[in-house]
């Protein structure tokens, strides 16, 4: 079946890397035929790169329907639409990523963009890539900041989500030794006042609870071990307070998670990168996802990497790639919801004009 309208939002997903797992958990994830009813897919790849792997993985039976970038843009509402990127037949080598399987993951996304300007999708989805072999100006750090750079939005935000388990991160892909000397009050601030907001405009939290998370071990004990604490995270926290954030901390990472404190909280964040994914990765299995916040449109991901060391052995779990698709469902729907519960407020009334 050909549908002219779009009647349903229009999901985008960009293949990733050529020659890591993304074709192919693609490929599994969109073997469920559930997903078609709730929206239309769109898949910025390679069609050479879709029958290569069906080949090579005669488990996968998904098929396309195939678009051309400058063709006639009708979705097949049954089946999994394909924008054909690629100027010519893509050549697959397994497990081993370069340079044209990097930019040709880049073209994905640059495409997949075109087209959320373009009105033509709604949200996106995107498959892992390996940023070693991308090549950018600024240096390609990750899909986070680069979407956030062509967003033109200054301050974005990595949250990690797992049912109701949602960790986000102040410092994100740097290394450890600039950690300390990169965060400050106003920084630190500005990542609990954005998570608060998308805490309850993305994920629909009423009045939700963070906590934060302290950089140094035992919380940096009064400044012995550390002073990042006093200085910067608990001035951060009294700021977001007296804007009436309910926020929590500095909690010692290894006792929060250890103690299973995360439970009672709507969101943790953490200082740094493996401080968040570790306990996460860890607690939610296959099951995470990754969401960028403060972008213009949904954004989602599976929460791991291209995954070169068993690209050919059939044995990649879809399940992040299947709740990245229907977790940005949950969030555009969410996004859709609060914006029309803001319309059209009734006039305050004032209690003497009563």
């Amino acid at each position: 079946m050909i549908v002219e309208e779009k009647k349903k939002p229009v999901i985008g997903i960009t293949m990733g890397d050529v020659n890591g797992i993304g074709p192919q958990i693609i490929l599994k994830a969109l073997e469920d035929e559930r997903i078609y009813k709730h929206c239309h897919i769109v898949v910025f790849g390679s069609e050479s790169v879709v029958h290569f792997y069906k080949k090579a993985l005669p488990n996968i039976k998904t098929n396309f329907n195939v678009l051309q970038k400058q063709g006639e843009y009708k979705l097949h509402a049954k089946l999994p639409n394909l924008i054909e990127c690629a100027d010519k037949p893509v050549i697959v080598n397994m497990g081993i990523s370069n340079e044209f399987s990097g930019s040709l993951s880049l073209r994905f996304v640059n495409d997949a963009l075109f087209f959320l300007q373009q009105s033509k999708i709604d949200i996106l989805v995107t498959g892992p890539v390996n940023k070693a072999f991308i090549t950018t100006n600024p240096p390609f750090t990750g899909h986070t900041e680069y979407l956030a750079n062509k967003a033109g939005v200054k301050d974005s935000l990595m949250i990690m989500t797992a049912d109701a388990l949602r960790v986000a991160m102040v410092t994100q892909h740097i290394p450890l030794e600039e950690v300390s000397r990169t965060l400050t009050t106003q920084m630190i601030y500005d990542k609990i006042k954005l998570f608060n907001q998308s805490l309850t405009y993305d994920f629909g939290c009423q009045r939700p609870k963070i906590a934060v998370l302290a950089l140094n071990p035992h919380g940096g004990e009064n400044g012995k071990i550390g002073k990042d604490e006093i200085e910067k995270i608990s001035p951060a926290i009294k700021k977001a307070e007296a804007e009436k954030i309910i926020v929590q901390g500095p909690f010692s990472a290894d006792s929060f998670f250890g103690g299973a404190k995360f439970p009672h909280f709507d969101g943790v964040l953490a200082m740094y990168h493996d401080q968040a994914l570790i306990p996460f990765k860890y607690i939610s299995g296959w099951e995470g996802i990754n969401f960028t916040a403060n972008l213009p449109y949904v954004r989602t991901s599976p929460d791991h990497g291209v995954a070169l060391d068993i690209v050919d052995k059939d044995i990649a779990d879809s399940t992040s790639m299947s709740h990245a698709i229907t977790n940005a469902l949950d969030i555009y729907h969410m996004r859709a919801k609060q914006k029309a519960m803001r319309e059209n407020p009734l006039p305050r009334v004032n209690l003497k004009d009563l």
